[in-house]
């Protein structure tokens, strides 16, 4: 049974008398360790209807573009060859033109048991739920398949990694021993195929079904997927991230190769550009290719982790509470404190994007200091094409560009450095968003927003004071380049 504050419910009843149960995935992207499919699955045996699950991609977003949709095709395809085997019926819809999908969720809702959604705090996956527990004609479950803490369990937010550290600390075993299934399809009964039902809902608002071979071509990343990108309206100068396949067999390859050749080195390699020392799951994790649960499984069963390892107190320490080694500590504070730190505040502050919702004495500090003489000032338009002075930060930049993400100790003297180097903290905030938001692949994220609102002091204290930044946290680049080795990091990427 799922855990009942995994569950947002609008205030419809079931449809006893529907003839299917309805899971429209928008941003748990998956057919394994998902919350909301194990749900999905316990309707539709409890009331003996077939399950379809709908993936669609919509493009009346404000950063859909040929990266984003390349990457979620290909979890598409992995999807295909994961459901095909089940009684599900599976339906991975791509629109065509904006809009086009409008009252299709409200199409399949109409004789369904139930409609089942992702629940996700953010962006437009949030606005879809909305809108679906407001347009639906039955029961609406939105499902929380986020993360190991459930998003309305502490009912509260934290102002520190070390507060959340400190509930983590005492309620994590509870919420580890409640995971999602690690092959729920399994569990599904053999009903009568959905296949009819689908056709008649297309039907229905006249959308026609996305042809497969569209998908396949696309998520091939050739150049004749590019140019079937090209037939929609969206951002073609974001092209997809050569080497980087979305999917959920490429993100547990990929999990399998950190555990094997970096997790025991993490806690020292993750901070050096030139060792790539981190996970590289941040994109997977963001669109749900992967959960958080087989993440910290597979990293506990790497380990030979039993309960009895943990060592007391628990004051939120960053290290030795598990009873791991340095590097499965160190991830797991990763993984776990900080990603879902992000995920609960987001969920708390509805406008967790907003420069306001800063904590007062970082707004203080920084409106004291907002007329201080600027060392550099550059358009946004210069910062988005890698033109500064600083050649690190242009590498940072172009990596974000040419791969979709930024190392991870870069990110924040990335994100430093644009405040500093804009005309005021309102701004730089409201550019790093925009910049973060359009090429990371791991962007439109709680995680991606804690990291940016860090820059500005969220979850961060004060320190001494300095021009421009006032009391928050500063960095730069001479610092990081005597620290680490960044001499072919600049190199790789400045020709990008």
């Amino acid at each position: 049974m799922i855990d009942v504050r995994r569950i947002d419910a609008n205030d419809k009843p079931m449809n006893p008398k529907g003839t299917h149960i309805i899971y429209w995935m928008t941003s748990a992207r998956r057919a394994r360790w998902n919350h909301a499919l194990d749900h999905s699955i316990e309707l539709a045996n409890e009331y003996n209807v077939p399950l379809i699950v709908v993936e669609c991609l919509a493009l009346g977003h404000r950063w859909a573009n040929d990266r984003i949709h390349t990457f979620v095709l290909q979890g598409m395809i992995d999807n295909r060859k994961l459901f095909e085997s089940s009684s599900v019926t599976y339906v991975p819809y791509v629109e065509t033109k904006k809009s086009q999908a409008r009252g299709l969720l409200q199409s399949f809702s109409r004789n369904a048991v139930a409609v089942v959604i992702d629940d996700f705090p953010t962006y437009m996956p949030r606005d879809v739920a909305e809108r679906a527990k407001q347009l639906a004609d039955c029961s609406v479950r939105c499902i929380d398949s986020n993360g190991i803490v459930p998003l309305r369990a502490p009912q509260r937010s934290f102002s520190t990694a070390h507060s959340f550290r400190r509930y983590i600390h005492k309620n994590v075993l509870n919420f580890i021993s409640s995971p999602p299934s690690s092959d729920p399809l399994k569990n599904l009964n053999p009903v009568a195929n959905g296949s009819e039902i689908v056709s008649s809902c297309f039907q229905e608002v006249d959308v026609p079904l996305t042809p497969l071979e569209f998908i396949w071509r696309v998520s091939e990343g050739s150049r004749e997927g590019r140019e079937a990108l090209e037939v929609l309206d969206i951002d073609h100068d974001v092209p997809p991230v050569d080497g980087r396949r979305g999917g959920s067999l490429t993100a547990r390859t990929e999990l399998k190769k950190f555990i094997e050749q970096r997790l025991d080195s993490y806690n020292v390699d993750r901070n050096h550009p030139e060792r790539r020392g981190g996970s590289g799951l941040s994109p997977w994790l963001h669109f749900g290719h992967i959960s958080s649960f087989e993440v910290v499984n597979e990293v506990l069963t790497s380990q030979n982790w039993n309960p009895m390892k943990i060592t007391p107190p628990h004051n939120g320490r960053r290290a030795g509470w598990w009873g791991l080694s340095e590097g499965a500590e160190a991830f797991l504070d990763q993984v776990i404190t900080w990603r879902e730190l992000g995920f609960i505040y987001c969920f708390e502050h509805p406008d967790h994007t907003s420069y306001d919702t800063l904590p007062e004495w970082a707004r203080t500090t920084l409106e004291e200091h907002i007329n201080d003489e600027r060392p550099y000032l550059y358009t946004f338009e210069q910062l988005e094409r890698g033109e500064t002075h600083d050649p690190l930060w242009n590498a940072a930049q172009m990596q974000l560009r040419k791969d979709g993400i930024i190392h991870n100790y870069l990110r924040m003297l990335w994100g430093k450095k644009v405040l500093e180097w804009c005309p005021d903290p309102e701004t730089a905030c409201d550019w790093l968003i925009r910049l973060n938001d359009r090429w990371a692949l791991d962007g439109r994220d709680p995680n991606s927003y804690t990291g940016i609102f860090w820059i500005f002091g969220r979850f961060d204290r004060g320190w001494f004071e300095r021009s421009v930044f006032g009391k928050v946290r500063y960095m730069t680049s001479a610092s990081t380049q005597r620290k680490f080795k960044t001499e072919d990091y600049i190199r790789k990427y400045a020709d990008s």
